[in-house]
């Protein structure tokens, strides 16, 4: 699972994320086990912990998590917290996300969500260029981008107990979600790929999938 494209570990790690319409439950795509299962976590007992996603949990834990997220044939679906922590979730989680080898946002798509930060000012104008890339993503890519956006939304909602306002959390997740290798080292890069992250976590709500 970690290293491994989402499109293809998706197949055999995913599930389902549904959402209701007029009473009727839908399937939006699917999510890998490993985001579903650590986001259930998170939402369930970290929204109002403070520092969540900069404190460190145990190498040790996170190791045997990401062994049990990677091994066959359940990875990790089966999983039971109990003798893990808030921080050992969010740490794989982070790492998991990190490790991908295409990022959540791909990396063709990359200057595209930066163009619309760079030569748009108006926000409802980037609500639209950036819901219509969206539509673009591998349908993959795009249903783990809204369920993120999602969870990091929430998150920032609860920003004055968990210290984590959107700018934080757009911090910290942006090499997973938006990044490219070329820029690694560039500081200044990183600000703008941020920038567009805290955009998409602010206004989460009124972006929708394809």
């Amino acid at each position: 699972l970690f290293h491994i494209d989402l499109v293809d570990s998706i197949v055999y790690a995913g599930v389902p994320v549904h959402y209701t319409v007029n009473g009727q439950r839908r399937c939006q795509g699917y999510i890998p086990t490993i985001v579903s299962k650590c986001g259930w976590l998170l939402k369930e007992q970290a929204t109002k912990t403070k520092g969540i996603f900069r404190v460190s949990g145990s190498a040790k834990r996170v190791a045997e998590l990401q062994l049990i997220f990677d091994t066959p044939p359940k990875y990790g679906s089966q999983l039971d917290w109990t003798g893990y922590t808030i921080h050992d979730a969010s740490n794989v989680l982070r790492r998991y996300l990190n490790h991908l080898p295409d990022p959540v946002i791909p990396l063709e798509f990359y200057e595209k969500f930066r163009d619309v930060h760079r030569n748009l000012t108006n926000d409802e104008e980037k609500i639209a260029a950036y819901q219509e890339l969206i539509s673009k993503l591998p349908p993959p890519h795009s249903c783990l981008l809204m369920y993120l956006l999602d969870l990091l939304a929430l998150f920032a909602h609860h920003s004055e107990e968990n210290l984590m306002d959107s700018k934080n959390l757009a911090s910290v997740f942006q090499p997973g979600v938006i990044s490219h290798p070329n820029h690694a080292m560039s500081p200044g890069e990183y600000m703008t790929s941020a920038a567009v992250l805290k955009f998409l976590i602010d206004y989460q709500s009124s972006f929708t999938m394809p």
